[in-house]
């Protein structure tokens, strides 16, 4: 028996014009908000908001600016940049929506949305195609490492929002560099992205550099200092030096400010990578362990990244964008391309620096020797490169056929068939899961939440001991290294304020408390132990003593 299967042109055709027809850019933000709500619905009914430990330290970086035994602004410390916790605190204000994670949600799905748009918008501003941007769109929007993380209160929902608004009015001056409305448009997002994540200070440096760039193209610069046209390269630096001081006085003043804040607050401008709360710092002990697979190897930190982009992108989608991006690089027609795609590889970049220079970390399966202590950790990083894979998928399938569009979009409905069927996962809710970045929930965090009745509570929050927000305390009524001078003068004197003190084996308070024996004679004298385990143990204030 013969099977034949076979459309005709015409019918082709007409199927095109009912899909020109179809007002799709109206299609995004419903659709966007449909998917967000879907998501997020599904994360909150399966207790996922709050899986990753980075979650919950955001939303009480959030919560403790409002609610605080020391509340102000001072409470955003100077590791994690301010702006995701600044738009968390009007959210945080209701205890249901801090202790569900939901604060967050709000926060990364009007992330996510804006993202959407801005996504369809950037492709359909280059190209005047409506249903290949709208195949960007939904390349990033269905993208369920995406719809995950946005349902979650991580930060990098809002940077790929800031991202992809400074992008695009960004791009927009690179197509008209008279354009002065869209250069600050993108540097006053760019300066929001810089305050965001560390990413954005990589985006506002290199958009400063594609300043120059424009008005220095290579061949024009090569021929005018062969020539010494002294004039065109004089006019030419006037013009970019006043473009760049323009853009960088509004998108570098974010850095400014965060320099500034390290100094006034922590007496240390670069408080972010020089402390012991570092990223830099932590992985120090990854080094000293043999453990650290790209520093100061480039090809390792590129390799790691590539497959990490590759396990959020899923593996059928990132090889369709490999293939746009080869053919967008040969794609003379646009000018400008090469501009383009530095820009969309900010995130490459920046992330294969961090690992290369031992800032970052990324261990994820398949390439992490499995003789390392974890093989999975940080991978949500990858998802800072989905807009970019979506813009070349779109690139893809517009300048394809008929027939290679049909395949292009198979192998997208393939790729989330594969999801379903749990051949590929979901590799940051896997991580924030079983990874090494997964919240813990100890035994004892289940013990005080069932005995505490009310009181300070005295606790080395960034050891995470216990979690705050599902143990039932009020921010109100705790004691963190944040809460100056109760933290001070509890490590000495821990009966000043405390009715309860939570403290795991060579955490800070143990180290003062316990194992300082000036200070222990003042801890069992005060305190019983009220909860024991190897490795945490929970004292509560003696009743009777004075």
């Amino acid at each position: 028996m013969k099977l034949n299967f076979s459309i005709s042109k015409h019918k082709l055709s007409l199927w095109k014009e009912k899909l020109e027809a179809i007002p799709l850019d109206k299609l995004i933000v419903p659709l966007a908000i449909l998917f967000a709500v879907i998501a997020t619905y599904l994360s909150y009914t399966n207790d996922r908001i709050i899986t990753y430990g980075d979650a919950e330290s955001h939303l009480n970086i959030a919560k403790r600016i409002i609610h605080s035994i020391t509340s102000g602004f001072a409470q955003m410390g100077g590791i994690w940049l301010p702006i995701p916790h600044l738009m968390m605190v009007p959210f945080v204000y209701f205890d249901t929506l801090w202790r569900t994670g939901l604060a967050g949600s709000i926060v990364s799905g009007f992330s996510y949305v804006i993202s959407s748009i801005f996504v369809y918008r950037t492709f359909y501003y280059l190209t005047k195609h409506k249903l290949s941007s709208f195949i960007a769109f939904m390349v990033f929007a269905l993208n369920l490492n995406v719809l995950y993380m946005q349902s979650t209160p991580m930060t990098e929902l809002p940077l790929i929002m800031f991202f992809m608004v400074s992008s695009y009015f960004f791009i927009k001056f690179i197509k008209n560099p008279q354009d002065a409305i869209s250069l600050i448009f993108a540097a006053l997002f760019g300066f929001l992205a810089s305050l965001s994540r560390y990413d954005g200070w990589f985006l506002v440096i290199f958009e400063a550099m594609i300043v120059v760039l424009i008005h220095f193209p290579l061949k024009a610069t090569i021929e005018a200092l062969k020539k010494k046209n002294l004039k065109w390269l004089f006019k030419n630096f006037q013009t970019a030096e006043g473009q760049v001081v323009m853009f960088a006085t509004l998108a570098f003043f974010g850095i400014l400010l965060w320099l500034i804040w390290g100094y006034l607050i922590l007496g240390d401008p670069f408080y972010f990578t020089n402390s012991s709360f570092s990223a830099k710092s932590q992985q120090q002990s990854w080094l000293a362990r043999g453990e650290l697979p790209a520093y100061k190897h480039i090809l390792m930190a590129l390799g790691y990244y590539a497959v990490t982009v590759l396990s959020n992108a899923g593996i059928l989608p990132f090889l369709i964008a490999l293939l746009g991006f080869i053919t967008y690089a040969f794609h003379k027609a646009d000018k400008h391309r090469f501009y383009i795609m530095i820009m969309f590889s900010v995130p490459f970049v920046f992330n294969v620096y961090t690992m290369f220079v031992g800032q970052s970390v990324i261990f994820i399966p398949h390439i992490t020797p499995t003789t390392f202590e974890w093989t999975l950790f940080n991978v949500r990083y990858g998802i800072m490169m989905i807009p970019t894979v979506a813009f070349f998928v779109a690139f893809l399938f517009m300048n394809s056929k008929v027939t290679g569009r049909v395949v292009i979009v198979t192998l997208l409905l393939f790729q989330l068939f594969l999801y379903t069927v749990g051949y590929s996962r979901i590799i940051t809710l896997a991580d924030g899961s079983v990874g090494l970045s997964r919240a813990k929930r100890p035994d004892a965090e289940f013990w005080i939440k069932e005995h505490y009745d009310y009181g300070i509570v005295l606790l080395d929050d960034y050891a995470r001991t216990v979690s705050i927000v599902r143990s039932g305390f009020k921010m109100q009524d705790i004691i963190y290294i944040g809460n100056k001078p109760y933290w001070e003068e509890s490590l000495v004197q821990p009966d000043k304020y405390a009715r309860w003190i939570i403290m795991q084996k060579n955490d800070t308070v143990w180290r003062n408390l316990l194992d300082n024996p000036k200070t222990q004679g003042r801890l069992y004298k005060y305190f019983e132990k009220a909860y024991t385990s190897p490795e945490i143990l929970i004292f509560k204030r003696k009743e009777n003593v004075k």
